[in-house]
């Protein structure tokens, strides 16, 4: 499976995943609220981070997948969009 082994791919798939993960999340959790009022509410009481870093843990899926499509690349891009993420946590944390 050489042709996923690019390293846009790895980011790519490293960044939308958590995404989509966190939407589903908050579809099931409360489908009336939107998921901006949803995403607000967390800020406020100051846990969005930990929703977020939680989420992110996909890509560990993501990663060990690719690592056993011998795609080397496209893990180094999921751990880099993984070292993405972990700077916002961090961000949101200080703030």
């Amino acid at each position: 499976m050489k042709e996923f082994d690019r390293m846009w791919i790895g980011v790519t798939f490293g960044v939308i995943a958590p995404l989509v993960l966190f939407i589903i999340y908050f579809l099931v959790r409360d489908p009336a609220l939107h998921i901006a009022d949803q995403v607000s509410r967390l800020n406020e009481s100051g846990v969005l981070s930990y929703y977020v870093s939680l989420c992110a843990l996909a890509n560990l899926l993501l990663f060990f997948l690719f690592l056993r499509m011998n795609a080397e690349r496209a893990a180094r891009g999921v751990l880099g969009a993984t070292i993405l993420y972990a700077f916002t946590v961090v961000i949101l944390k200080i703030t």
